[in-house]
């Protein structure tokens, strides 16, 4: 009996050892789960603060590229929205595709359709704008455009974006004003370009009085247009499009923005790839199957010899991105 009493009170013992020890333990665990706790919550007001951080550096950086001045004194008026939405496939100059349209929404003004006034009594206007995808580009004296066929010729003997001041201008038709809204077609102008001038075209003043003259690589370019067609996939994919309903995007991927039928959409594909908008290196390379985006549609298209083959026109996830970015932009503006 006194070896089991004395068994008996030393499992007591260990057993009250044991449970100090899971206490002592529980403790342990429950402060460590308290501190976790509380860096979990430090790490979720700085993770707060640096998303209104950015979301404040967002805004301030809209309302730069929308109406606020530059540091070097320029204004941007108006961010404009293109049918094209990256310079992949954009016409070098606006006179290249008639149905190419687009819009631009004054931003600088509190009352925007005061500064429009008396405007729609002018068939065309010159936009002047800011090249702001050239990137860390820098420029030269010398470069080599499209139509030289890698020769070089004098910066300003061109209309290269690449330019000691980023500035393009564009002579494009206004179609319509609606508030502080312009309407335009014929554009050169990719999505999200920033304007900072408008200008009425005044054939009077703008257009010379006397005889004017090209050098013959502008008169006579090196290569003849290209013959397009479209393949019986590429004809089938326009006509289930829905054109011109800007509520639709919403609704249908397939909807376009700008092109209101067909025609336009056939005319606009036909008239950007008849001009080969490839670039030179593009060109050396062999570069015979390439894609671009237009409207709400990206067009994959087939190059042999001096014929084009329209293969596909659908809106592939790459061009629903960039609708959703734009969607939020214009939300914001």
């Amino acid at each position: 009996m006194p070896v089991t009493t004395t068994a008996a009170h030393s499992l007591k013992q260990d057993i009250s050892s044991l449970r100090d020890s899971f206490n002592s333990l529980n403790k342990d665990v429950s402060k460590l789960l308290g501190e976790m706790n509380q860096s979990l919550q430090d790490a979720k007001r700085t993770i707060s603060e640096i998303c209104k951080d950015l979301t404040t550096a967002n805004e301030q950086h809209d309302q730069t590229t929308s109406s606020e001045q530059r540091d070097d004194g320029v204004r941007i008026i108006g961010t404009f929205r293109s049918c094209f939405l990256t310079k992949n496939g954009t016409p070098r100059q606006p006179s290249i595709c008639p149905y190419a349209r687009g819009s631009l929404k004054i931003s600088c003004f509190n009352n925007p359709q005061h500064s429009l006034q008396n405007l729609h009594q002018f068939s065309h206007v010159w936009l002047l704008f800011l090249f702001h995808e050239n990137g860390k580009f820098k420029f030269k004296a010398k470069v080599s455009p499209p139509r030289l066929n890698g020769e070089k010729a004098g910066i300003f003997a061109t209309r290269s974006p690449h330019r000691p001041n980023n500035i393009g201008m564009s002579l494009v038709k206004l179609d319509s004003i609606e508030g502080g809204t312009l309407h335009v077609s014929g554009i050169d102008l990719i999505d999200g370009t920033p304007v900072i001038d408008i200008k009425p075209y005044i054939a009077e003043y703008d257009r010379p009085k006397v005889d004017s003259h090209c050098p013959p690589w502008i008169s006579n370019p090196p290569s003849k247009p290209l013959t397009v067609y479209f393949s019986t996939n590429a004809e089938q994919q326009m006509s289930t499009l829905s054109y011109s309903d800007a509520n639709c995007l919403r609704k249908r991927k397939s909807s376009m923005r700008f092109m209101q039928n067909e025609h336009e959409l056939r005319g606009s594909i036909a008239d950007i790839i008849s001009a080969d908008p490839r670039s030179v290196y593009r060109k050396k390379t062999g570069d015979l199957v390439f894609s671009f985006p237009i409207d709400a549609v990206d067009v994959k298209v087939e190059i042999k010899a001096e014929a084009v083959t329209v293969l596909d026109i659908c809106q592939t996830e790459f061009v629903h991105n960039l609708l959703k970015r734009n969607c939020k932009h214009d939300t914001k503006i």
